[in-house]
């Protein structure tokens, strides 16, 4: 921790234990404060900042829309920090680790899903008139620049692959620009996955990591959640997810909303890969490696069932991206 903040802490809460909590692909570090009238969340951006930050700017919007997240309790620009009210510690990863694959669809990853379509349904009037309307986006360019970054963090520089990649570069391209078209862009979380959800001791789900929210495409929250990186969740429960999603964003199901979920969720995975190959290559964060193999099988799975990304799946095949992790 930050001497600053250390000095800020020890005069604001006198006699806190502060309890640094698990690290993640953010630039963030996070802290839990215990006093004896309870516990907050201290987030530390380790520099300061002007005004307010995107966290604020988000939550503001969220809680506009009804939507579940920390209230910001104090806010420090000059020292660079928040302090936020404390969710509590198990995630919807944590949850469903109990959970019978064999059985029906968990209700409280029904309640993620409905919750997806809520963040569609609520959030998108709410940032339409927010000054966050005119962007950022989940578009083709920053598609593209993700599909970028995997070729250099997970081709290159985890899988040692470098130099030329035959057609995967151009196959990916035409991904990026295919998973951005949508009907109707609506308000995304864009890290909805099961570590980013938080399961109360009341049961209700709450968001973090809200910052990165903007316009998306109308499935890519969706696919964030079904095809989560963190979780391995039974095939009967997909489509239950599905169902619960679509119907809380008022979308109806159709064979064109089955295809933009297809090839969202395979840039969605794709991207995730770059992350992770950043985070073990260039951060040192070994915490990604089994998220890694359980995307790569999920590709597998996922590429060859549609037309538009078969090339995909062969380049992958033929650059042995699906083999078992060095």
């Amino acid at each position: 921790m930050r001497e600053a903040v250390r000095r800020w802490i020890d005069d604001r809460f006198p006699g806190a234990r502060v309890n640094p909590l698990a690290e993640d692909a953010s630039t963030r570090s996070f802290y839990r404060l215990t006093v004896a009238a309870g516990t907050s969340i201290l987030m530390d951006y380790g520099a300061p900042f002007e005004g307010e930050s995107e966290d604020q700017k988000l939550a503001a919007i969220f809680r506009r829309a009804g939507l579940p997240v920390a209230d910001i309790l104090e806010a420090r620009p000059e020292l660079g920090c928040l302090v936020l009210e404390d969710l509590g510690a198990k995630t919807l990863e944590d949850e469903l680790q109990a959970c019978n694959e064999q059985g029906e669809t968990p209700q409280v990853l029904l309640d993620a899903a409905h919750l997806a379509g809520r963040i569609a349904r609520d959030g998108s009037p709410v940032l339409s008139e927010s000054a966050r309307a005119a962007g950022p986006s989940l578009d083709s360019e920053r598609f593209r620049f993700e599909m970028a970054f995997f070729l250099d963090n997970f081709v290159a520089r985890h899988r040692k692959i470098r130099g030329e990649h035959g057609r995967l570069g151009s196959l990916l391209e035409s991904l990026a620009d295919a998973a951005a078209r949508t009907p109707r862009p609506v308000m995304c979380h864009r890290d909805y996955h099961s570590r980013n959800i938080l399961v109360r001791e009341s049961g209700s789900l709450a968001l973090v990591d809200i910052q990165d929210a903007r316009w998306g495409p109308d499935t890519y929250d969706l696919a964030s959640l079904i095809f989560d990186a963190y979780v391995d969740l039974a095939d009967v429960w997909i489509e239950p997810l599905i169902a619960a999603c679509l119907e809380a964003a008022g979308t109806d199901d159709d064979p064109l909303v089955r295809q933009r979920l297809h090839l969202v969720a395979a840039q969605r995975m794709i991207k995730a890969l770059g992350t992770f190959g950043y985070q073990i290559e260039v951060a040192h964060n070994d915490r990604y490696m089994d998220a890694i193999s359980r995307t790569l099988a999920r590709l597998d799975r996922l590429l060859p069932l549609k037309e538009e990304t078969l090339a995909i799946h062969a380049a992958f095949r033929s650059l042995d991206l699906f083999a078992a992790n060095p």
